[in-house]
């Protein structure tokens, strides 16, 4: 399996706006964050994970040839954004897109997207070219012979879908994770996770280094790679703070498992 980091950013990306860097060096590039967002090769299958607003870039820079299916992990805007590029992608694709996400999660793209559901004579053009299925709140989901162990995490309101695939789990957005949780991701290889808060926790409903380390002291995979990280994170200076097994993500950065 191929990972491919597509974005290591928090919700605003860095830089922010203006270029508002914060704590981030613009000098290093590893600095310059796209929204979160990661992309799978299994066996010559393709899942993207989360469609955020950067989604057209995002494909272009890492010359992405395919999409299979996308996996949404929750609403909030620097996940979905992307959402309305994909009947064109199906369109030049030649194929359609499966779409999935869990029930509360289907329900904010209805609201965002409304016209990417409503009936075929109303459609948007190419609209129908995307198929969209349940992903269980916790439980196994098989998408082409591929099992994933999906479950979920509390992130302000909403309850993010987070997923296992053999000895590989990503989870974003997060503010704890409860027994239960913890329970499934023993023997892991390798762990990407949200570290959006640096090292002080400064928002509710995100993780901080600590919180992390918390996590992983109990778990204890043999790697850890940090993303969704805000501008209050310079690569180099925080790099200092981490764990020999641990490292912080960054655009274009691919995982081999």
């Amino acid at each position: 399996m191929k990972i491919t980091i597509l974005g290591s950013g928090s919700a605003f990306g860095t830089p922010m706006i203006f270029n508002s860097w914060g704590n981030a060096n613009p000098s290093n590039s590893k600095n310059n964050r796209t929204r979160a967002s990661i992309y799978l090769d299994i066996d010559g299958y393709n899942i993207l994970v989360d469609a955020g607003p950067d989604l057209r870039e995002q494909i272009n820079k890492n010359n992405i040839k395919n999409i299979d299916s996308v996996f949404v992990t929750h609403g909030h805007y620097d996940h979905i954004g992307g959402i309305p590029e994909l009947p064109r992608a199906t369109k030049i694709l030649g194929h359609s897109i499966d779409i999935y996400a869990s029930n509360e999660t289907l329900e904010e793209l209805k609201k965002s997207f409304w016209y990417l559901f409503v009936t075929k004579a109303d459609a948007e053009p190419n609209s129908q070219s995307l198929k969209w299925n349940t992903m269980p709140n916790v439980g196994n989901l098989n998408i082409n012979n591929l099992n994933f162990e999906v479950f979920q995490v509390p992130h302000h309101k909403l309850h993010p879908s987070a997923f296992r695939y053999k000895n590989f789990a990503y989870i974003t957005d997060w503010e704890y994770l409860t027994e239960e949780t913890i329970s499934k991701l023993h023997n892991l290889d390798l762990l990407i996770i949200e570290c959006n808060d640096g090292l002080i926790q400064e928002s509710k409903g995100h993780a901080y280094l600590d919180k992390v380390k918390e996590v992983t002291s109990i778990i204890n995979p043999k790697k850890v790679i940090l993303t969704h990280l805000s501008w209050r994170i310079d690569y180099d200076e925080f790099s200092k703070h981490l764990p020999l097994n641990f490292e912080l993500a960054y655009d274009g950065m691919t995982l081999e498992i």
